[in-house]
């Protein structure tokens, strides 16, 4: 055994309250009191095990210095991936650290110290919740949440995964709740107060599982600290500050019942801290036919003192008096399992190195896992709202017999032959992901059928052992990884060299690497369906709500060359394959994935001409026309009717006629899943050649070359109107389920018009206002659509999207990416679910702000102009919300407004919110038409019985949350 007290692991001579050991061992954290803040550092663990290493100057001891704390840190901890550095002070917070890539070649310098930080840790996350001072945490295994305990009595776990976001706050403390810590397998965390009372929480429910209070009924005084600690192998949990006989001593409870029949006894005052090693050690003796195994535990106590147990032995493996001058606080085990630390009141902390000799071997991770799922059951997944280990052994039956079945079904299913496949079939063939199969070739060689292996996933910013290159690729010991899973299948098949053992194998030419069409035989009643299209290769469809969506080929690999490559590699090999006649222009079927809520067909290339992007230099705006690349013709399918029309197909066919006085457009309507031969529902001719056109159940609106729009019903074919002359020809259509039609000129005049009712919406509103750009850059429209009201919503390629609002006569400003505002924003921490850019359907404001990427915050976490900026962005979001008339998103930014309300605790903006939702306090004003009863479809007063839970999270806001229920519970009663 080593023991070495380093001087230089200090702060400044004051206390240090808690130590921790990184999980790989390269470097440590203190917690303590700074000269006039909390202070976190961050030292390098080579110079406290190398006395070799601790004098060569060129190695720096401290790598990095945080006094971000407003006070006292009395807790630092190391999630198990050593990702994340947790801190709890006095200024009841928690904040969550993360090594930062973007640090300074030469380091920086602490302020008001000569000190260098060789590393840059940034704070991710800030957790508020505790009104009381933290005084400690704990990480679950596979740090899935992070449980927090402060002198406020309770214990609050969080979702480590969905930062801030609370699982559960664990009432029942009467006391300062002093210490905390979790099951290692998942089941149980466990909290010891000031009441005299341990307590023992299911993670299944959150509820309590039991109270033990008997060991701690004779403590008379009381400690800073109460750290207690759980084997782990979860057999034992040990807390801190108990009695026995008058003397002090470490409980230890036992997983079976929870029983309380054995202590550590011999430290001559109150134990302050327990700390287990993490690894499950063993022993071989000759007495014993195979090796024992046991645990080991570190105790501190107020006596200055340090003890090591192990579970196997009567007595302690040593004990160290003297060592500090003050109290011990804290202890941390490195996760080789041989090197111990402490830290003490008096600012300084102790270093102890074992053998392995003197404790033991500590079992493999993978030995580790079995014996806890012999002992619990498989672990089930980390972040589950659930226990997380099988509770009964007959479940762990059925479970293992389910497993051996569908092991045995996937042997069988690959032991089968396979029937041969088509040569015209480019299908890849898929081989067994669990299992390999080795033959010998006819010259005795090895055979094994390649199998792909994923590459193992990004570990995130896990910050390297100090010294280490970036690039340095992660070493594995055969000791610590697990077995492979890949089970290897000997076959006495004899096969040709160069020719795969598997049954379902067979010879493919060099060019069947190339992805090609599949090639249909033109005998099939049915038309081809391909990635192949006519016109300008866009095939379109519409949704079950009728809206119209777009799906653009992709051309960048011209089809007919890989057609070409196909059919000589089939004749090379004597197959002829056969060729496809097309009698009209395919349908897009389920399986076309990439649409675009853009209008049929798209404009034609971009210009890139300064300024604006596809918009000729001169007065005003010049954009690109709708114009078919080839110009004959396109396929639109719509959905969302009625019985037999539920399904369709409209077909535009550009020159389909000759005349002596020029060609014709024929437009056809056909029923979806046509074949040739059949009569379409209704005709119609049109004298100009088509640009574009959109449809959805009830209208079609189709765009000519000679600046004209015609409208057609859908079911019938009738015109509604004549043909309307648009100042221009058209470069964007759009339409809604309201039968309104936006349309966008050439020169970017924008007009909206009601079908049904016969009325313009918009006449002719420039674009000009909303294009402008910065010299050299350019501008182009992503998309135009139109709300339910007939509003016309553009997003362009800046990152904003405008509405124009007829009734001011004014664009509207709804997103926008580069907004400093919403980038210095926290505004994500509150938002229960934020939609992908895959799940915005019904969701009209997050659709439009799904292509803008959010900055980060940019001005620190904690700031009060940060804080400033989230309300104001929180706000713009109710107000983009109000003007798309999208209730579910309100209600949704209105909550995450609350919260972060609540959070920081801003008394003056909430009770404006609450003061609106309530509404007059009496009868008479109620009935005044100054207030309204309902917002964005909401009733006000159910929307405040939402708001008053999140408030009265806060206790200190507890007075706002009785002034506003009495009074809710008042008008209630009225009614």
């Amino acid at each position: 055994m080593k023991l070495l007290k380093p001087n230089w692991v200090s702060h400044d001579d004051l206390p240090i309250f808690s130590i921790d050991i990184h999980p790989d061992g390269s470097r440590f954290a203190t917690g303590g009191q700074g000269e006039d803040s909390g202070r976190i550092v961050i030292w390098n663990m080579a110079p406290v095990v190398s006395e070799k290493i601790e004098n060569d100057e060129n190695v720096p001891k401290m790598l990095c210095q945080m006094d971000n704390h407003l006070a006292c840190v009395n807790c630092v901890r190391w999630s198990f991936s050593g990702k994340f550095l947790a801190s709890g002070g006095d200024d009841k917070l928690i904040m969550i650290w993360k090594i930062s890539k973007y640090a300074s070649a030469g380091g920086n310098t602490v302020f008001g110290s000569g000190k260098v930080n060789v590393e840059t840790w940034r704070c991710a996350t800030t957790l508020r919740g505790h009104n009381g001072d933290v005084l400690d945490m704990a990480w679950s295994p596979h740090d899935a949440w992070l449980a927090t305990c402060s002198v406020d009595n309770t214990v609050i776990v969080w979702n480590a995964l969905k930062m801030p976001e609370m699982v559960a706050i664990l009432k029942g403390h009467s006391g300062l709740v002093k210490g905390v810590a979790w099951d290692p397998v998942g089941k149980y965390v466990a909290s010891q107060s000031d009441d005299k009372t341990l307590r023992i929480w299911r993670t299944a429910d959150w509820q309590q599982d039991a109270i033990i209070s008997e060991p701690f009924e004779e403590c008379g005084g009381t400690t800073h600290v109460l750290r207690l600690s759980w084997s782990p192998d979860g057999q034992y949990l040990v807390s801190a500050h108990a009695m026995n006989g008058g003397g002090p001593t470490a409980q230890i409870v036992e997983r079976e019942g929870w029983r309380q029949d054995k202590d550590f006894v011999g430290h001559r005052k109150a134990v302050t801290c327990v700390r287990f090693n993490s690894n499950i050690l063993q022993k071989s003796y000759k007495s014993w036919c195979k090796p024992q195994q046991y645990c080991c535990c570190a105790i501190g106590s107020r006596d200055r003192s340090l003890s090591v147990w192990l579970t196997a032995l009567k007595r302690p493996l040593v004990v160290i008096h003297e060592l500090f001058s003050n109290s011990v606080l804290d202890l941390s085990w490195s996760g080789s399992g041989l090197q111990l630390m402490a830290c003490s009141w008096d600012g300084s902390v102790a270093f102890v190195e074992f053998s392995e000799e003197e404790l033991g071997k500590p079992l493999t991770l993978e030995e580790k896992s079995t014996l806890h799922e012999r002992m619990y059951g498989k672990f089930l997944s980390p972040s589950a709202r659930q226990t997380c280990v099988v509770e009964t052994p007959e479940l762990l039956e059925v479970r293992e017999k389910q497993a051996e079945i569908k092991d045995a079904a996937v042997a069988t299913n690959q032991s089968e032959p396979a029937t041969e496949q088509p040569v015209t079939q480019r299908t890849p063939m898929k081989g067994p992901i669990n299992k390999q199969i080795e033959t010998r070739t006819s010259d005795g060689k090895r055979r094994i059928t390649p199998m792909f292996i994923p590459p193992a996933p990004d570990s995130g910013d896990v910050p390297l052992p100090f010294g280490a290159s970036g690039s340095q690729q992660p070493t594995f010991s055969s000791s610590s990884e697990t077995k492979s899973r890949i089970v290897i299948e000997k076959r006495d098949d004899i096969v040709t060299p160069n020719v795969s053992g598997s049954s379902n194998s067979r010879p493919c030419d060099a060019t069947s690497a190339i992805p090609t069409t599949p090639v249909v035989n033109s005998t099939s009643s049915q038309p081809p369906i391909s990635s192949q299209t006519v016109g300008q290769n866009r095939i379109t469809s519409n949704t079950s709500d009728g809206r119209l969506e777009v799906q653009k080929v992709d051309r960048s690999v011209p089809t007919v060359v890989a057609t070409k490559r196909r059919m000589d590699s089939a004749h090379g090999t004597g197959t002829k394959l056969p060729t496809v006649k097309r009698s009209r222009p395919p349908v897009a079927t389920s399986s076309d994935k990439q649409l675009q809520p853009t209008s049929l067909p798209q404009p034609s290339a971009k210009v890139g001409l300064p300024g604006v992007g596809d918009v000729d230099s001169g007065q005003g705006l010049k954009l690109p026309p709708l114009k078919l690349q080839d110009g004959k013709g396109f396929v639109v399918r719509i959905s969302g009717g009625i019985g037999l029309h539920r399904n369709r197909c409209l077909e535009v066919e550009n020159g389909a006629y000759g005349s002596s006085f020029g060609s014709l457009t024929k437009v056809r309507m056909f029923s979806d899943g046509h074949s040739a031969g059949d009569m379409p529902g209704w005709e119609a001719v049109l004298g100009y050649p088509v640009c574009g056109s959109v449809a959805n159940s009830q209208l079609v609106a189709i765009a000519c070359e000679d600046a004209t729009l015609h409208l057609l019903q859908t079911d019938t074919g009738q015109r509604p109107l004549p043909p309307l002359v648009l100042s221009s020809p058209a470069s964007r259509l759009a339409l809604n389920a309201s039968q309104q039609v936006m349309a966008v000129t050439c020169r970017g005049n924008v007009s909206v018009w009601d079908i049904l009712k016969t009325k313009a919406l918009v006449r002719n509103e420039s674009l000009l206002p909303v294009m402008q750009a910065e010299p050299g850059s350019t501008v182009t429209i992503l998309s135009c659509s139109l709300t339910e009201e007939g509003h016309p919503i553009v997003s362009l390629s800046t990152g904003k999207a405008y509405m124009f609002s007829a009734e001011l006569g004014n664009w509207l400003v709804l997103a926008n990416s580069r907004d400093p505002v919403q980038r210095c924003s926290l505004h994500r921490a509150f938002v229960t679910t934020l939609p992908t850019s895959e799940n915005t359907r019904g969701l009209p404001l997050a659709c439009l702000q799904s292509h803008v990427i959010s900055g980060g915050n940019l001005l620190g976490q904690g700031s009060s102009v940060s804080a400033l900026c989230t309300v104001t962005f929180l706000e713009q979001q109710l107000a983009a919300c109000r003007a798309l008339n999208s209730k579910q998103e309100y209600h949704s930014w209105l909550l995450a407004l609350a919260r972060f309300l609540v959070q920081e605790g801003l008394e003056t903006r909430l009770r404006l919110i609450c003061d609106d939702l309530l509404g007059p306090t009496h009868s008479r004003a109620k009935n005044s038409k100054s207030w309204e009863t309902s917002l964005m479809g909401f009733s006000k007063h159910a929307l405040l019985r939402e708001v008053l839970p999140l408030i009265g999270s806060n206790l200190r806001l507890q007075r706002i949350y009785t002034e506003y229920s009495d009074q809710l519970a008042m008008l209630s009663e009225e009614k």
